[in-house]
């Protein structure tokens, strides 16, 4: 049995994702259980008679809340004690900070070190997302319409990034592995990292801006798809907020937070957690941040894999790589050449 910590900010969407994962699981013939820490606090309350208002229940007091979530994280211990047998993988899910009437505080304590020392966890994830997508979630919820803590982009994104940085410390501290994981990602991507570890895990980059609207959109989608059969495939268009406003249309005053955010979760959130870089090149355009993104998983010793569409490249192109193509049929060629029995893989 598997054990996995995942963490997520409000609003980042990660019930309905493992919801479709534990779905996913079941047609896959594992067997998989979800304890959601948040949702347990509340009915835990309620069984011991203590009325929490959901849309209020971070006014609480903060020993009633430890020693609620104590009590939830107790009869997680036991369950787990009890049925660990009857699980491939067990997920418990909760958040690292919350933020409240404009502060963060941390939401756990040391019964939860307590509990990882006597069932640690093999990986820890942190479920992400667009900071306009979290934005539009929690707007949609009484709670975050009326209480006292104005959101605005920033904030949140300041939140996600605690939680990202106190979770990935958490498995620093017990040597495992650790990823950001956006909830945009396919359902096979949290599949494999659990079920699949010794497939490799892959960031793709690819200049988005460029070719958001073009036919050539086609070519970098389909690429991602294939790319995704024989590697656990991390991209960087999950996190895209479809539709939503354009970042130069946003406020000045927080367009510097967002574009730093941005560039810090790519280079070295994605980027570093994963295994091997590719780069795809569709045309010759300008991509300052695949450049970026290029050179540091070449310099961090992954191997880089650059496909080049563009006809004749720049040295500097050439040069950032472990392996060089002209077309993306003479990847896919090197691809299975060296992973053969991945090549009719389907997820």
């Amino acid at each position: 049995m598997k054990l996995i910590l995942t963490t997520g900010i409000s609003g980042v969407g990660e019930k309905e994702y493992l919801n479709n994962w534990v779905e996913y699981c079941q047609n896959h013939g594992k067997k998989v259980k979800v304890f959601n820490a948040g949702e347990m606090m509340l009915k835990h309350a309620h069984d011991c008679g203590i009325r929490l208002q959901k849309r209020n229940i971070l006014n609480a007091d903060k020993d009633l809340l430890q020693m609620n979530r104590s009590g939830v994280f107790t009869s997680i211990l036991a369950d787990i004690s009890a049925n660990s047998a009857n699980y491939d993988a067990i997920i418990i899910c909760m958040h690292s900070f919350m933020f409240w009437k404009e502060r963060f505080y941390r939401t756990y304590d040391r019964f939860l070190e307590r509990f990882l020392e006597q069932f640690p966890a093999d990986m820890y994830i942190t479920f992400i997302d667009d900071f306009r997508n979290i934005f539009h979630r929690l707007n949609q919820r009484e709670e975050w319409r009326t209480n006292k803590t104005k959101l605005t982009y920033s904030k949140i994104l300041y939140w996600q990034n605690i939680e990202v940085e106190v979770t990935s410390g958490w498995a620093d501290f017990a040597d495992r592995p650790f990823f950001a994981l956006a909830t945009g990602q396919p359902i096979s991507t949290l599949y494999k990292l659990i079920f699949h570890p010794e497939i490799e895990t892959v960031y793709v980059k690819m200049p988005i801006s460029h070719f958001r609207e073009s036919e050539k959109r086609v070519i970098i989608d389909n690429f991602i798809k294939e790319l995704d059969k024989p590697f656990t495939v991390f991209s960087p268009l999950a996190v895209e907020a479809i539709g939503a406003m354009p970042i130069d249309k946003i406020n000045d005053e927080e367009t510097t937070t967002i574009n730093n955010h941005i560039v810090h979760r790519d280079l070295y959130w994605f980027v570093n957690q994963c295994d091997i870089g590719v780069t795809l090149w569709p045309g010759v355009v300008p991509s300052p941040g695949v450049d970026h993104e290029t050179h540091e998983s070449h310099t961090k010793t992954k191997n880089e894999w650059v496909i080049y569409l563009g006809g004749e490249a720049s040295p500097f192109i050439t040069y950032f790589n472990t392996e060089f193509f002209l077309s993306i049929e003479a990847f896919f060629e090197f691809v299975y050449k060296k992973y053969p029995e991945r090549k009719d893989l389907e997820w």
